[in-house]
């Protein structure tokens, strides 16, 4: 059973994959990535050419070929849960962390990661702390029909969470 991660970008979930890796001697992924990979080009540029319903189509396609993988972490795009197709692997495939963090955190977050403004398209006219509030509000319900875990990541260090994750997951495999 692969360990999904999911939330809104910035909340941490690439940089847990890589330490839970680790952790778990499992080899990680990232969704967004692997898209990149296969249509060696950026998401900007593939929103750019094929629209968010191209990059959609895309990204489906990529978490059904690393469900189907052995088990792995997997880091999701903050979008991957708006289609029933991905959330139903999801399900089927792995247990899911949802992790957390206020929209004001999520923003600053954002805001300090150059290669977020580089890579990644607005996906609202609104852009900004804006789109953090009306993207939440309409995926939250999603992260929380997917999760089988919630972890708040603003106040505790990476390296507990890894622990608190893993240990977790841990459990979770002993009572397959």
């Amino acid at each position: 059973m692969h360990l999904y991660l999911v939330g809104y970008r910035g909340s941490g979930k690439t940089t847990l994959a890589k330490q839970l890796a680790v952790e778990l001697n499992l080899p990680w992924y990232d969704s967004d990535q692997e898209v990149e990979r296969l249509e060696k080009a950026t998401i900007r540029e593939i929103f750019e050419k094929h629209g968010e319903t191209g990059f959609r189509d895309r990204e489906v396609a990529s978490i059904d070929r690393l469900s189907q993988q052995s088990d792995s972490v997997i880091a999701l795009g903050g979008g991957a849960v708006l289609r029933p197709k991905n959330r139903q692997t999801l399900k089927r495939t792995g247990y899911c962390v949802w992790l957390t963090a206020q929209p004001e955190e999520l923003f600053r977050r954002i805001q300090g990661d150059s290669a977020t403004a580089e890579n990644r398209p607005a996906l609202t006219a609104l852009g900004g702390y804006d789109e953090i509030m009306t993207l939440l509000a309409r995926r939250e319900p999603l992260y929380r029909e997917v999760a089988d875990k919630t972890v708040e990541t603003e106040r505790v260090p990476p390296d507990e969470l890894v622990k608190q994750i893993a240990n977790w997951y841990k459990q979770r495999r002993t009572e397959e």
